[in-house]
């Protein structure tokens, strides 16, 4: 049998190869507050430069060849019975009876086991895996609390056995880690996530990680991360009712897909973003507020429907992927929907939206034939109503009282 490594402090160097191999600012390396762990567990250090941390991650990861193998094969690392220390692989349903502190790695799950935090907290001084959990079979993860660790969760791969089982997270809060889930494991993906009824906040690089997973939140919140939910290469993801607060990204998409129904974004700089290519991002009856950029859509298919959109600086930003955007309200943004560079002869849809007091309602520059617009309703806007010279116009678009005359270019109004 062969293993993958768990790790000792954090991510190994082929992680951060495909974590940073992009370059974007948002996308290709940490922005905000992304900054290692301070020892004493309780939050970021001042800010490193970015060289540092890799050789921080890549010293820690170094650490992981020797340590791997006894973590799953050793019989004498089982935890005792009664509480659990530091170090112990867990190889039967175990719950905390008060809260565990390590200076190094935490704990290990063999396969099939729960993990009951019992509402204690699993923290570390010195960063490290929070709870390294083997691939194959299910495990369970619930009522607690993970702080302070390079990597609050995460996988240790098992070729040779029947691939990777789900794991099933309820009522634990992941705070001030690097990264709350490390779903990608040496990029080879780590066990597929159902979370319900959690928390991923202040954690300075990510909440949760994604490669090749498939991954199910509900009712979770993302707080005052670098990036709340971060799906890579092969991944899929869909959110309901989950909450975004005070990221500086909420959610990207990178070659991966991303479905969010009844989310809430609030003061996120970007709240949902997707550069490199071939991703897909579906948005329904949502709320996104007080972002710069609510969607930025570069490298993805972006459809969104039902959804409200509030005091942004810019709404919906549309790339060479395509858009479909229908039956949304775009009320006191500064920019609705833009086109981004490289669109023409991009399929877009824009129907039945109502634009109310932005600076324009929608306003479409370097349009085309393939932009098809109609059933939209602007009124009240500071400039322009309707303005989308080139379009196909699908009919039925209405615009009244709005700042610039015509009311409507490019599109017939009544």
């Amino acid at each position: 049998m062969r293993s993958g490594t768990a790790g000792t402090g954090g991510f190994a160097p082929a992680d951060v190869a495909i974590r940073y191999k992009r370059g974007h600012s948002g996308q290709g390396r940490p922005v905000g507050r992304c900054s290692p762990v301070a020892a004493d567990g309780e939050g970021p250090t001042p800010a490193r430069p970015w060289g540092a941390i890799v050789r921080v991650f890549a010293a820690l990861s170094a650490l992981s060849l020797a340590g791997a193998a006894a973590l799953v094969a050793t019989p004498a690392s089982a935890a005792p019975p009664g509480q659990p220390t530091c170090g112990s692989t867990l190889t039967a349903d175990t719950v905390l009876h008060s809260n565990l502190v390590c200076a190094g790695n935490g704990l290990t799950l063999a396969a099939g086991v729960s993990l009951d935090l019992g509402g204690h907290t699993l923290r570390s001084t010195a960063g490290g895996v929070g709870l390294t959990i083997v691939s194959t079979g299910t495990a369970t993860l619930k009522h607690g609390m993970i702080t302070g660790w390079d990597a609050g969760v995460r996988t240790l791969l098992i070729f040779d056995g029947p691939g990777n089982g789900p794991l099933l997270v309820d009522g634990v809060t992941f705070k001030r880690n690097a990264v709350g889930v490390d779903g990608v494991s040496d990029g080879f993906g780590g066990k597929n996530l159902t979370v319900t009824g959690s928390t991923f906040a202040d954690n300075t690089f990510a909440g949760v990680t994604a490669e090749f997973t498939s991954d199910t939140f509900d009712r979770t919140a993302f707080v005052n991360n670098n990036v709340g939910y971060w799906g890579d290469t092969g991944s899929e993801a869909t959110l309901a009712n989950t909450r975004f607060t005070g990221n500086d990204t909420g959610a990207i998409a990178v070659e991966a897909s991303v479905t969010l129904t009844h989310a809430t974004f609030k003061n996120n700089r970007r709240a949902i973003s997707s550069d490199g290519s071939v991703a897909g991002i579906v948005v329904q009856d949502s709320r996104i507020t007080g972002s710069d950029v609510a969607i930025h859509g570069q490298g993805a298919e972006v459809r969104v429907s039902g959804t409200a959109f509030a005091k942004n600086t810019t709404a919906v930003e549309i790339g060479p992927f395509g858009a479909r955007l229908t039956g949304n309200t775009f009320r006191k943004n500064g920019t609705t929907v833009t086109l981004l560079p490289s669109v023409s002869g991009t399929i877009i849809v824009i129907s039945d939206n109502t634009f109310r007091r932005n600076g324009d309602g929608l306003r479409l520059e370097n349009a085309d034939s393939s932009i098809s617009v109609g059933g939209n309703d602007a009124r009240n806007n500071t400039g322009w109503g309707i303005y989308a010279p080139g379009v196909t116009d699908l009919g039925g678009n209405t615009a009244r009282h709005n700042g610039n005359q015509p009311q409507c270019v490019g599109v017939a109004c009544p």
